[in-house]
């Protein structure tokens, strides 16, 4: 049941889906994209926000036929045990390989830049077990865990805006030299970057208070905001190193972090990871609660996260997790990850939209057909 004490309010809401989709890409998001687009990487940033709304609108309609409980829970009630069944299979599968690659991501970056010694299994046994605590406390603790870590990207910002001082305007002009196509190509780059508002799957019965309007305008607010910020950090990347240079660099925006000194803090790049791995949490979290939340609803129990199945999820991505990978299989995955990611969540979320609105047709006309 859902009290009052238990509902999230209009930022927290708008806090959570930026949380869920800002995180583990930010670090290499200029790499990946610009590989694809060139000086216009950052334009491509801008379509991919433009694309992104589109799937915002497809999950909020989904989220839309379910105000009471979870789209899980309501997907297993209304399509039945098959069908409801197929399609949670799919999600869950889906949202394990997403937290997978997130903390694959993290592990890799992590042990490269600051954690060299430190063992695979203490790193992932901290990170998931701060997550497993969040989800057995009440969305309203995890709501303000997400505020308190949002305030925490104006660091970015500001390092950001603090090293395009030397920038070479030469460096992302001409605008869109690179063509619509490749524009279009590092597009869906960001899609994988602007991943995780399917938060918003968990939410309606927390926000039931709320006009869903409102919901739609405050989760387009939020996917705006991740858009300009990704789009300002592949800019100042692009300015300062050329699309040349970015090519070869893996993270380019700890390389301009690593460029900054003061009197008194010389590593600024090792402040910045401290503070990624606030978001890494958050990314973490949103994709833990939609894998548990899918196998919850496959065994029709009434819980967001039940207890057992949420150690067993956890677990399982912690054994998942300890096999080591190499730089060429992480670029591998993410190649994998740009063509297919994107695809699977519109695939997905378009088919089930199109499955609910078959069923409301059959159910209205078996009605009217069986009226005397």
């Amino acid at each position: 049941m859902i009290t009052k004490t238990n509902r999230i309010g209009t930022f927290q809401l708008y806090c959570i889906v930026i949380q869920a989709q800002f995180g583990s890409a930010i670090i290499s998001i200029a790499h990946a994209v610009t590989a694809k687009s060139g000086s216009d990487a950052w334009i491509s940033c801008l379509v991919g926000g433009m694309v992104n709304s589109l799937f915002t609108y497809l999950i909020w309609k989904l989220a839309c036929q379910s105000p009471k409980s979870t789209v899980m829970q309501m997907l297993i009630r209304r399509l039945g045990g098959i069908s409801g069944r197929f399609i949670l299979a799919i999600m869950a599968v889906f949202y394990a390989f997403i937290a997978y690659v997130i903390l694959m991501n993290w592990i890799y970056t992590t042990k490269l830049w600051a954690y060299a010694r430190t063992p695979n299994w203490f790193l992932l046994l901290a990170l998931i077990s701060i997550c497993f605590y969040l989800t057995r406390q009440p969305i309203r603790v995890y709501a303000r865990f997400a505020t308190f870590a949002t305030f925490f990207m104006i660091f970015f910002i500001v390092f950001a805006a603090y090293l395009l001082k030397d920038w070479n305007p030469y460096y992302v002009l001409p605008v869109f030299e690179s063509g619509p196509l490749a524009i279009l190509d590092g597009s869906l780059v960001v899609q994988w970057a602007l991943m995780g508002v399917e938060i918003l799957l968990l939410l309606p019965q927390y926000v039931d208070h709320m006009n869903m309007r409102k919901v739609l305008r405050i989760t387009m607010y939020a996917n705006w905001t991740t858009t300009l910020f990704y789009a300002f950090c592949v800019f100042s990347s692009t300015a300062l190193f050329g699309k040349d240079m970015i090519a070869i660099i893996r993270e380019p925006l700890l390389y301009q972090m690593k460029a900054i000194e003061f009197n008194v803090v010389e590593r600024i790049d090792l402040i910045i990871i401290s503070i990624w791995i606030l978001f890494i949490i958050t990314s973490f979290y949103s994709y833990l609660m939609l894998f548990v939340s899918s196998i919850s609803a496959m065994f029709k129990q009434q819980q967001d996260a039940p207890l057992l199945i949420t150690i067993i999820c956890s677990i399982l991505l912690f054994a998942v997790s300890m096999y080591a990978v190499s730089a060429d299989q992480l670029d591998r995955i993410h190649k994998m990850i740009d063509r297919l990611a994107s695809a699977v969540s519109f695939g997905l979320v378009t088919c089930t939209l199109l499955l609910l609105w078959f069923v409301n047709v059959f159910q209205k006309n078996g009605g009217k057909n069986s009226k005397p």
